[in-house]
């Protein structure tokens, strides 16, 4: 019997409306009744009239460029229409083993020297922006039998080519030790659910002209085969205080075949000036605890270091971040 659609959802194409809308107006059931109402439809046509492809180029990834109305969907749904509620592919995921900050550096005064403890701990402490980072990853400091940090990226599915996938990074609680992980997400987490692109040559997400200092070891070269994300805001834990990147993407170079590694990786992101003005770092660490976070960056106020690393977005000044990532394939159940 032939399937009458709505207006909808008329033969020969996909319904227009983003998925969530659907759901609202005709529940989860009549959305998913009109993906199936259109797809018989067009498959027991006599002729199917072509429609050109809205996808992106393969350009987009590397010049960092956002795709419109993505799969049909409206800008910045991008899931494809067969990723609805129940059809959702299992994840590939992956854990991030190493995080560790490139540009800016960050500097703290210890008058008459302004010390850059990025990479090389503070006098008299343990305490260095990347070891921070590194001890959260591969430490259990509270004794619950979980990793302290870990930043998950569950590819669904994993396309070494794909246009406009999808790409969840989420908050995970992961088993220590890190050598025997099996991870889940951390229950209440919201994934940051992106797009992606694959490369099968060329560089993903390069730095952008201007926004970057010189400092040594340099950002890395993200290249083929590799992804880049669309554009979103991402939040990440640094130094204890969860900072708000604008226009984050995350992009990394495939290894392995099939893919078991994702490295060298890179999450770039703006950090506002006001954000960072108003974020203060936790009162426990020593010497740089109760501080503004903007203070340890080159150019923020009362920053010692000579020179100053902000940049510009939209008419707003801040800092590209920067952060050099590498990633596993670890055991994974939801």
């Amino acid at each position: 019997m032939p399937c009458r659609c709505p207006p909808l959802a008329m033969p020969f194409q996909r319904p227009k409306e983003p998925l969530g809308r659907l759901v609202r107006r005709f529940g989860l059931a009549g959305a998913v009744a009109l993906a199936w109402c259109s797809a018989a439809s067009m498959a027991s046509a006599a002729e199917v009239v072509p429609v050109a492809s809205e996808r992106p180029s393969e350009t987009d990834a590397t010049l960092g460029l956002d795709p419109i109305f993505l799969n049909d969907f409206e800008s910045g749904d991008a899931v494809p229409w067969s990723n609805v509620v129940g059809l959702l592919p299992l994840p590939e995921a992956f854990r991030a083993t190493a995080l560790q900050l490139r540009d800016p550096h960050v500097f703290v005064n210890l008058a008459p020297l302004c010390w850059d403890f990025t990479d090389t701990p503070i006098p008299l402490t343990d305490i260095s922006f990347n070891g921070n980072l590194a001890d959260l990853i591969e430490g259990d400091s509270d004794g619950d039998g979980l990793l302290d940090l870990s930043l998950l990226l569950l590819f669904r599915p994993l396309d070494v080519l794909a246009v406009a996938q999808r790409l969840d990074f989420q908050d995970g609680a992961c088993s220590f030790p890190a050598a025997t992980t099996t991870c889940q997400v951390t229950a209440g987490s919201v994934p940051a659910i992106l797009g992606y692109d694959g490369l099968a040559s060329g560089t993903c997400s390069p730095t952008l002209g201007g926004t970057t200092g010189g400092y040594s070891p340099p950002v890395p070269t993200v290249g083929a085969p590799c992804f880049a994300s669309l554009a979103e805001s991402l939040a990440i834990d640094l130094l204890g205080v969860t900072v708000e990147l604008q226009e984050a993407q995350l992009a990394g170079t495939f290894v392995g075949d099939p893919v078991s590694d994702l490295g060298p990786g890179l999450l770039r992101g703006f950090l506002t000036e006001s954000d960072a003005d108003a974020l203060l770092l936790p009162a426990e660490l020593p010497i740089i605890g109760g501080q503004p976070l903007s203070v340890l960056l080159p150019g923020g106020s009362g920053n010692c270091a000579a020179g100053d690393d902000r940049d510009e977005l939209d008419g707003v000044m801040g800092w590209w971040f920067y952060l050099e990532m590498q990633a596993a394939e670890v055991p994974f159940s939801e």
